[in-house]
């Protein structure tokens, strides 16, 4: 997968790389993008750009991906100072290929890259539990959000888009509060804070149950809500991801 925001440097890109017989399965511009299509293509290698359009950058899309999915990251950037090779190793890329790049510095990075990420599959488990379940949102029907350590919206799944009427590239970076308003079943009372007070003690104390959401039609949805921690390379808590499951009628 190409994720690079100028269109002529992705068209050569894909152009050297086909000459070498990858499949390219998709070019996009932005952060969001790049985690959305990482989850449902599941590439073998990632060629990434650091500054990209959109609210979320290379160095931030790449923590989640290697983090959930071990997908080996390699930063095509012509970004070049300490400070953006200090916040690019951080995400635990496979390289960083300085731009204006040969053909041989694709070739040889993405082979050695490829090599390792091979390696250590055959060496354990690829994914963690998050990562198995923000692949398989994509056919669900409950409403998946991969939210930052802020509450802020990373990735939604499709039925996500659905239930607050908007899309990833308008939503991404937003606090979850701004989309979604639950309220106590048994008090009536809406809950304030959707991220502090359902998202992170959901995160302590397991699923909630007893709460309805409201839904962009206006309309309430007793609903369970479950969360998982996703962590980082480091172990370090890089976020949320959040699922809502709207009740059916007589469901308990």
């Amino acid at each position: 997968m190409i994720v690079e925001d100028d269109n002529l440097i992705a068209s050569l890109m894909e152009g050297l790389l086909t000459k070498k017989d990858y499949a390219v399965v998709c070019k996009v511009s932005t952060g969001e993008e790049a985690i959305n299509m990482a989850i449902k293509h599941l590439p073998d290698l990632i060629l990434m750009d650091i500054l990209l359009e959109g609210q979320i950058d290379g160095i931030e899309a790449t923590k989640y991906i290697t983090s959930m999915f071990k997908i080996p990251v390699l930063f095509v950037s012509g970004e070049k100072n300490d400070e953006i090779f200090t916040k690019a190793a951080g995400s635990s890329p496979a390289g960083y290929i300085i731009k204006p790049f040969t053909a041989n510095d694709l070739y040889s990075n993405i082979e050695i890259a490829i090599r390792n990420a091979q390696f250590k599959r055959n060496s354990k488990d690829t994914y963690d539990l998050p990562a198995v379940a923000a692949y398989k949102s994509l056919s669900e029907n409950d409403a998946y959000f991969l939210l930052d350590v802020y509450g802020r919206i990373i990735f939604m799944n499709p039925y996500a888009e659905h239930m607050i009427n908007c899309e990833i590239t308008e939503a991404a970076k937003k606090s979850i509060n701004e989309f979604l308003v639950f309220y106590n079943i048994e008090t009536r009372m809406p809950i304030r804070d959707t991220f502090k007070e359902v998202v992170r003690e959901s995160n302590f104390f397991g699923k909630k149950t007893k709460i309805a959401a409201k839904l962009a039609s206006g309309i309430f949805r007793p609903v369970v809500v479950n969360s998982l921690v996703v962590k980082d390379s480091f172990d370090q808590p890089l976020g949320t991801l959040f699922k809502v499951h709207l009740k059916s009628k007589g469901e308990v």
